[in-house]
C-alpha cells in the first residue's frame, strides 16, 4: 500500500513539474481564439522579405483631424516580389504604437495598402495613424506579411515616427510632432 501510494505521489509530483515547465515558459507560437498554441505557417525565407523604410515627407493631420497620414518609402531589399496583392498571404505597410521605453503597447494599430514591389525596387505607400491611439506613443512602421508575420523577424528594422502630442499652445485639436511643432493638415484625403 505504501509503494502504491509512494509511487503516485512521484507521478503527481512528475506531473506538476511537467505543467509547471510548458506552462512558464515563453513562447513564440501564435495562440489561437480559444487560447491554444496555433501551429505557425512556414516563415518565409531568411532572404526573401526583407525592406528598407523612409519617411517620404513630414506626417500630416487628415482634414478631420481624426487620422495621421504618415507616407514612407518601402524598398524591396529581398529576393521576392511583394505588396497588397501577394498570394496567399498579402504584405500591407502596419503599425504598432509603442511607449517612451520602445514596448509595443498597440499591436494592431494600422495597416496600410502596400504597392507590389519587385526585388530592389523602392515604392511610395502610406497609412492612417487613429490619432486616439497614437497621442502620447511612437509609433513603429513595418511591412506584415497577413497570418505570418512581421517583418522584423526577417530583419527589416522599423522605421519609428513620433512621438505624437496634443499642442500645448494651439487651437484644441492640433497634433504636434516630438518637438512641439504641429503637424499640417491635408487639403482632402490622403495619397
Amino acid at each position: 500500500m505504501q509503494t502504491r501510494q509512494i509511487a503516485l505521489a512521484c507521478c503527481i509530483s512528475a506531473a506538476f513539474a511537467l505543467a509547471a515547465c510548458g506552462s512558464s515558459q515563453p513562447s513564440n507560437q501564435p495562440i489561437s481564439a480559444t487560447g491554444q498554441s496555433a501551429s505557425p505557417k512556414p516563415a518565409a525565407g531568411s532572404g526573401q522579405h526583407r525592406a528598407v523604410l523612409a519617411l517620404n515627407g513630414q506626417p500630416e493631420l487628415t482634414e478631420d483631424g481624426k487620422n495621421i497620414v504618415v507616407a514612407v518609402n518601402v524598398t524591396n531589399d529581398g529576393t521576392g516580389t511583394f505588396g497588397s496583392a501577394t498570394e496567399p498571404d498579402n504584405v500591407n505597410l502596419g503599425a504598432h504604437a509603442i511607449d517612451a521605453a520602445g514596448k509595443i503597447v498597440v499591436n494592431d494599430l494600422a495597416r496600410g495598402h502596400l504597392p507590389q514591389i519587385a526585388p530592389g525596387a523602392t515604392e511610395k505607400a502610406s497609412i492612417l495613424l487613429p490619432v486616439g491611439e497614437t497621442l502620447g506613443r511612437s509609433v513603429q512602421l513595418l511591412p506584415v506579411q497577413e497570418h505570418v508575420g512581421w517583418f522584423d523577424v526577417w530583419g527589416t528594422k522599423p522605421l519609428v515616427v513620433g512621438p505624437f502630442q496634443n499642442c500645448k499652445d494651439a487651437v484644441m485639436g492640433k497634433v504636434c510632432d516630438a518637438s512641439g511643432k504641429a503637424l499640417p493638415s491635408q487639403a482632402a484625403g490622403y495619397p
